[in-house]
This record gives C-alpha cells, sequence and structure tokens, in this order.
C-alpha cells in the first residue's frame, strides 16, 4: 500500500470519527445530559476534523497570513465560546469533507516531466573512424555521427548521412503516418526508426533538442499561478482580519455604552459568528467538488476547481488531429483501379507481400483485407525496400507494393494524379511493370466528433485544428468537420505559439492525446487530454482528463461549468446579503445569538451547499 492511500485511508478515519461524534454529541445534548458528556463529543469532532486544518490556521498567524484555515478555526473556537459547541463542530466538519473531497479528485501525482525524459535513450551509438562505440546522448556534440538501428528510438536531433527508413515520429510531431527518411532529411530525439539502418549527423546537442525544448515548455508553463488564486488568496488575508477587528470593536463600543462585560462579549462573538464567512468559504469549494464529482459520473475527470472557472469563460477550443479527432490508426478509404484490375486484384496482391511486413501501412491493409474476406497466395523472394516498400513474387509474377519512390525507382511509369480519388497515404501495386492500383489509407474520424464540434459552435466557441499532419489531409479532415481554422505541419513548440495567440483572444481550451501535445496542454488556459489513448505525460500535464473517447462530452462539460460559476455566484450573493442584513441587525442589537447562528451561519451554510450539492447530478 503506498504512503498515499495510506494518507487518504488515515483523512477518511477521521472524517468518520468527526461524523460520529457530532452526532452523538446532539443526540446526548438533546437528551439533556452533563454538558461535559456532549462537550467531549464535539471537542472529539471539532479536533478529529481539524488535525490539518487548526495546525494550519495556527502556523497562518505566525506567518501574518490569515487564510481559511484560520477562519474555519476562529468560527469553531468563536461557537465554543459562545456556548455553541455543536455549531463549531459542524462547521468544521463540514469543511474538512470540502477539503477531503477536493484533495481526493486532485491526488493523482504529476510526472510528465520524467514520462518525457523516458522518450530520450540511455545510450546512443557513436560511429568514429568506421568502428561504433555507445555513450550518453549527453556527451554527444554537433557534428558527431551516431547510427540506430530498425527499432531503436533516435537519441538525438540530426540530419540523415547514410541509409533510408521509415521513421515514426508520432511522439514529437503527431502524425499519424510513419514519415520516409533519406540522406538530407531531418531526425528528432525521441522518434522510433522503423525499418532501416541509418547513420544520422548530430545538429543539436541533447540539452537543445526538440524533446528538451518541449521538457522545459511543459515546467515553464506549470511555474504560473492563475490571477483567480491570488486574488482569492489576497482576498481572505484582507477579510480575516478586518472581521476579527470588527468583533473587537463591536465588544469595546458595546462596553463603553452599557459597562457589562458579559454582554459585551456576547455582542462581538454575535458579529463574529455573522461576519465570519463559514458558508461563503464553504459553499464555493463544495460548489466545485460536486461539480468535480458530477463531472467524474459522467466519465470526466477534472483535476483542480479553478479549471473549471476557466473553463466557464472559454472562447476557443482547440484541437489536436490525430487521436483526437480522428481514431489514430490507419484505414483503408478507398482503391482506385488501373489497367483493368479488380477491387479483389489489388488486395489480394497487397496483401500476399505485406503479409511478411509489420510496418503499421502493412497492418492496415491486412486489416482490410481481413474484413473483406480476400484469400491470397503466399509470396516468394520477399523484399523489403526501407523507406520504399516491399518486392516480391507471387504465382511466378513479380510484384511492387509501395510509395512513389519505389515506382520511380524502379521506372514504373506513374497514373496520372487525375485519376486518384480521395486524400490519405497512396501505396501503388504494380504487376510486372504495370500499374494495377492504388490503396488508399487514411486516418478515421471519430464517429462521436463531428457532433461534437458541431455542439461547440452552437454555443458560440470557436474550433481551431493543431496538427503535425500535412496540410492536404488536414484542410480536408477540418472542411468534413466543421472546424473554423486550420494549422496544420506544427511542431511541438510552434503549437505552443499557436496557444499562445489564441489565448491572447480570450480563454482557450487545448484537447490533445499525444506526447508531442504536452506543451500545447500546458500552456493553454485549460488543457484536456483524451485519457485511456494518452501519454502519460498528456495526461498528467492535462488540467481535465477525459475517461472515453467522446469529444462530445466537451461541450457539456463546458456547460456544466458555466452552471457551476452560476451556483457559486448565487451561493456569493445570497451569503453576502443574508450576513449584511443580519450583520445590521447585529449592530442596532436586534439580532440574538441563535438569530446568529439559526440564520446567519449554520441555517445559511445548509441553505448554500445544498444548492452546490445539485451539482453531482448527472446533466446532458
Amino acid at each position: 500500500m503506498t504512503r498515499e492511500s495510506v494518507g487518504f485511508r488515515t483523512k477518511y478515519i477521521l472524517a468518520i470519527v468527526a461524523a460520529i461524534t457530532l452526532v452523538i454529541g446532539l443526540i446526548v445534548q438533546t437528551l439533556g445530559f452533563h454538558p461535559i458528556v456532549y462537550y467531549s463529543f464535539f471537542l472529539i469532532s471539532i479536533f478529529s476534523a481539524g488535525r490539518w486544518i487548526i495546525p494550519n490556521g495556527i502556523r497562518s498567524i505566525a506567518k501574518a497570513h490569515l487564510g481559511i484555515s484560520f477562519l474555519m478555526t476562529v468560527a469553531a473556537v468563536g461557537a465554543l465560546l459562545i456556548g455553541e459547541p455543536a455549531e463549531g463542530a459542524a462547521v468544521m466538519f463540514l469543511f474538512y469533507v470540502a477539503e477531503l473531497l477536493e484533495s481526493k479528485a486532485g491526488e493523482k501525482v504529476r510526472v510528465e516531466i520524467e514520462s518525457l525524459l523516458e522518450l530520450e535513450p540511455d545510450t546512443v551509438t557513436i560511429v568514429e573512424d568506421g568502428n561504433e562505440y555507445c555513450t550518453a546522448p549527453d556527451h554527444v556534440k554537433a557534428g558527431q555521427l551516431f547510427s540506430v538501428k530498425p527499432g531503436e528510438r533516435i537519441g538525438l536531433d540530426g540530419i540523415v548521412a547514410q541509409g533510408r527508413s521509415t521513421v515514426n515520429q508520432a511522439p514529437i510531431t503527431g502524425e499519424s503516418l510513419p514519415v520516409d527518411k533519406d540522406v538530407g532529411d531531418e531526425v528528432f530525439a525521441g522518434t522510433i526508426n522503423i525499418d532501416g539502418y541509418l547513420v544520422v549527423e548530430v545538429t543539436r546537442e541533447s540539452k537543445d533538442s526538440v524533446l528538451s525544448r518541449i521538457v522545459k515548455l511543459v515546467q515553464d508553463a506549470r511555474n504560473s499561478k492563475s490571477p483567480t488564486e491570488r486574488f482569492v488568496s489576497r482576498f481572505s488575508h484582507v477579510y480575516t482580519p478586518i472581521v476579527i477587528l470588527g468583533s473587537i470593536l463591536m465588544a469595546l463600543f458595546t462596553f463603553v455604552l452599557v459597562g457589562s462585560v458579559q454582554y459585551a462579549i456576547y455582542r462581538g462573538l454575535t458579529l463574529l459568528v455573522i461576519s465570519c464567512p463559514c458558508a461563503f468559504a464553504i459553499s464555493i469549494p463544495v460548489s466545485m467538488v460536486s461539480s468535480i464529482v458530477g463531472s467524474a459520473r459522467d466519465g470526466v475527470l477534472v483535476k483542480g476547481s479553478d479549471h473549471l472557472e476557466n473553463l466557464s469563460k472559454v472562447k476557443t477550443v482547440a484541437l489536436d488531429k490525430t487521436g483526437t479527432l480522428t481514431q489514430g490508426d490507419l484505414s483503408l478509404l478507398d482503391i482506385c483501379l488501373h489497367n483493368g484490375a479488380s477491387r479483389q486484384d489489388v488486395l489480394s496482391a497487397a496483401i500476399a507481400l505485406e503479409n511478411m511486413s509489420e510496418h503499421p501501412i502493412a497492418q492496415a491493409i491486412l486489416r482490410a483485407g481481413n474484413t473483406e474476406g480476400i484469400e491470397t497466395s503466399q509470396a516468394e523472394e520477399f523484399i523489403a525496400i526501407p523507406g520504399r516498400g516491399v518486392k516480391g513474387v507471387v504465382d511466378n509474377e513479380t510484384y511492387l507494393v509501395g510509395n512513389q519512390k519505389l515506382l520511380v525507382a524502379e521506372q514504373i511509369e506513374l497514373p496520372d494524379r487525375s485519376h486518384e480519388c480521395g486524400i490519405g497515404t497512396m501505396v501503388y501495386v504494380v504487376r510486372e511493370k504495370t500499374h494495377l492500383g492504388t490503396v488508399i489509407l487514411g486516418d478515421s474520424v471519430r464517429p462521436t466528433t463531428k457532433e461534437a464540434i458541431s455542439d461547440l459552435k452552437n454555443s458560440g466557441i470557436y474550433t481551431v485544428m493543431l496538427t503535425g499532419d500535412s496540410n492536404d489531409i488536414a484542410q480536408e479532415t477540418a472542411k468534413a468537420l466543421g472546424v473554423d481554422e486550420v494549422y496544420a505541419e506544427l511542431l511541438p513548440q510552434e503549437k505552443v505559439e499557436k496557444i499562445r495567440e489564441l489565448t491572447a483572444r480570450g480563454t482557450t481550451v487545448m484537447v490533445g492525446d499525444g506526447i508531442n501535445d504536452t506543451p500545447a496542454l500546458a500552456a493553454a488556459d485549460i488543457g484536456i487530454a483524451m485519457g485511456v489513448i494518452s501519454s502519460d505525460a498528456a495526461i498528467e500535464t492535462a488540467d481535465i482528463a477525459l475517461m472515453e473517447e467522446d469529444l462530445r462530452k466537451i461541450p457539456k462539460l463546458i456547460r456544466r461549468a458555466k452552471r457551476t460559476m452560476r451556483i457559486v455566484k448565487e451561493n456569493v450573493i445570497l451569503s453576502i446579503s443574508l450576513k449584511l442584513f443580519i450583520g445590521f441587525l447585529a449592530i442596532i442589537g436586534v439580532a440574538t445569538l441563535w438569530t446568529a447562528i439559526l440564520f446567519g451561519d449554520m441555517g445559511l451554510t445548509l441553505v448554500v451547499i445544498a444548492n452546490a450539492l445539485r451539482l453531482t447530478r448527472k446533466r446532458s
């Protein structure tokens, strides 16, 4: 059992003890037992619920920064002093429960930086004077050469000096498809070499790589506090001493007028109970936590109440494409036929050769063949040509399956592009120098995406696509979905720049799923990760995680956030208005202690909590 789980178990036990002793104390008091008996139960409840609240309140005195913990401590002690221990125990217990729920909602430790750093391999293989040796990436200088074998992760940014291959750049650029790399092409640290042997010349040292910059961007975005947090902190530090000073002045003024110490203390404590913002202080976190609980029931994890407030003001939602708007997996979109070939001719030939390959394109073709029930012969003399495709013999005829570079190298006449259909990854199928057809693969849109985009736009929210994919594919996807604005072929730092431009226009949400999205998730006002499919770094960096791969939950969550802030405003207005009214009655000597407790504090607290708990309901 982890230390965190033990800590929460202790907190739950204290909450149970506080609740039981509070109930017993109320029963014992009602039955007329001696005050020592029910005071004992109420004190146990106060100290159980205040295990951390009271010490924090006391420490705030020494720091001269009186916060909400101090207010709760004063409220509980004040209630004891005026002979209402049940009131003190109830206030402390309610606040403790709100604190417990909020801390539980955000208990996950954010480990995105460690997850990012794991992308960089421990060693790289340096090539020097015809020899190879391993060393740490930190020890490699720009201009040195290192080799990368098939299946290995590239350790540093550089330019391909020898060889050709296909590289999975999704961890860095977010591209849905592996990218062909030849001499002179750029590669990035953290990406994966799929099928060829490469020798790379280092262009950036480890500390300056794209991956390192991603880590720095995440750190920078994490170090800032929201304006709301600073305002609430300043408000509590100013309000608390004013309340206490006002109560003391009331007691002194009453003593001067009537000369009774007891009555003066009574008047001062009455104003203290009225003025102590228990209902105000409790209603806000309870409203937020209630909304967080309600969101969790709807499959959305919100990691802090400040994100709900920001979400209620959102103007723009920016979305990554691959794995967010789309499924993130290649699938068959279409087959364009040539030279009298049939669909079965093209697919069976492609499957016969790709059956020998582990390449993502091959796997997509095999899945399509299984879906359509295509049967094929076994390929012979199979040859994989890194970065281009495959070549083999099927039923004594030579076939080629690959990209445009393969056809050029084999001197195969390319079809007129006007005969192609759609936009996607083109896989050409050739038999004995004759082009049979083109298999078009693409990343399919999630079934719920179009509805989610429409819902956002109907709510008056501007939608933007940020992607590392090609501009043609991005534009076609955006047009099909109705996305307002598109930025394509972006590296992670360029996504961050776009997010900063969008946040300058108004509150902006970023929705993503991959490690390449973590800087943008951190830089946005609110970062939302596609929970199940997201990298650990994206989930931990994000402020909100969708537990299901359903973007329709985002407009629902925005509506919930707006409703949350509406209820918070209702509670604040109700709390302040009623307290001002009863406070006025106390100043002129009309309000009694019971009036202050029944209406100005406990009754008001229960009303605002009941109002807040409406947010736990699951809503559309």
